[in-house]
């Protein structure tokens, strides 16, 4: 079983130059009849649903789009608000800094002979973890019309959709 990603991506290549994929992937950003907004960078996109669509879970799709030989390729990846993702890895980061020193703390209780009561923390802090990824796959799902839509409306800018799909 693999196991899904929190920030699923896709990779597409178009018989297009790069200058000319970006200059039609930035028409989306100057049309009022589409409904995303964003900005671009150099060779970066970030498009995002506008403000009054945009919840809790919406997602933020992040474009590159670099040269190739036979035209350009097109790199997305598909997350959160930054300040939702922000959260989520501060936790992360947190959880792991937790059961390191709960290690730490049983290892000492248990050099002393004494019971590892710290360690025994380690176990709920893995729980804890798993149950925040659990959230963002949760989130994913509450977020998959608005991700399509990103996705659909920024492959229509590039002329059409190749015979490859959205994927993880």
């Amino acid at each position: 079983m693999q196991i899904p990603p929190m920030r699923p991506t896709f990779r597409i290549e178009f018989p297009l130059e790069d200058q000319e994929a970006i200059h039609k992937l930035s028409t989306l950003l100057d049309d009022a009849d589409f409904p995303i907004s964003g900005r671009i960078a150099g060779n970066h996109l970030m498009l995002v649903i506008p403000p009054e669509s945009r919840h809790f879970w919406s997602p933020w799709l992040n474009i590159e789009v670099h040269q190739l030989e036979t035209g350009s390729a097109i790199k997305g990846r598909f997350s959160p608000n930054p300040s939702v993702w922000t959260g989520f890895m501060f936790t992360y980061i947190s959880l792991a800094t937790l059961s390191f020193f709960a290690a730490m703390f049983g290892v000492a209780q248990w050099m002393m002979n004494k019971p590892p009561a710290a360690a025994k923390l380690i176990p709920l802090f893995i729980i804890l973890a798993v149950l925040i990824y659990w959230a963002s796959l949760i989130g994913q799902k509450f977020a998959q019309a608005q991700m399509h839509e990103l996705y659909d409306v920024s492959m229509g800018a590039l002329g059409g959709i190749p015979d490859q799909s959205l994927s993880s």
